[in-house]
């Protein structure tokens, strides 16, 4: 398998991956970054050149090239994916090796899972998830894809979350909760009942905004 790899967008998270490596197997050579930000494009950042935009993808794409999605909104990943449709890329998982997956967890392609992080049993994990530092996920879960878990997330048991979420720092459910798709779990909020699309929930126990 060729092991160079393209890191679409220059902040945070793609930052994570750039200067971790050697938390990931197998082992990769990053050629750079692509960000639409134009005020990035041609600098370099953790010793990597923002080779260009996006939009530059299709200069990569005979060339079997490993892509990582390294942005954290859900709604950013969902465009993005779209424009990389035509394409014909791998998108490898990135799970850092610190990580407890029990068995029979299920992960899908484009998965990033940072250092500290624990996942129960019958678990499955959607496309372009990320799970970020010391989330503990029960068991029964579901997360589907272009979700994004900030760090320290605790999912009991039987938690659904659908396409697009966001969970901030330190939120919770309870047993069997359902996150509609797009909705947006503030900071430290406890989730005592279900979740409609598109609503923003803060607060102990959650509630609407």
């Amino acid at each position: 398998m060729n092991n160079d790899l393209l890191i679409i967008g220059a902040g945070s998270v793609g930052g994570f991956i750039a200067n971790n490596l050697g938390l990931f197997e197998p082992e990769f050579k990053i050629l750079g970054f692509l960000d639409d930000d134009p005020q990035k494009i041609g600098k370099e950042i953790f010793n990597y050149k923002i080779i260009g935009p996006i939009s530059e993808l299709a200069a990569f794409n005979d060339k079997n090239v490993n892509i990582v999605l390294g942005i954290a909104s859900p709604q950013n990943k969902i465009s993005i994916i779209k424009k990389l449709l035509p394409y014909n890329f791998n998108f490898p998982s990135f799970i850092s090796k610190n990580t407890w997956l029990s068995e029979n967890v299920k992960v899908g392609k484009g998965v990033i899972i940072y250092p500290g992080v624990s996942i129960n049993y019958n678990t499955v994990i959607g496309d372009f998830v990320i799970i970020n530092m010391n989330c503990a996920l029960g068991h029964d879960i579901l997360i589907s894809s272009c979700s994004t878990l900030a760090p320290g997330v605790c999912l009991a048991g039987h938690t659904k979350i659908m396409e697009g979420v966001e969970i901030g720092i330190g939120a919770a459910t309870k047993q069997n909760i359902v996150i509609g798709k797009n909705a947006i779990i503030g900071g430290k909020t406890m989730l005592i009942k279900n979740v409609n699309e598109n609503e923003k929930i803060v607060g102990v126990p959650g509630r609407v905004i």
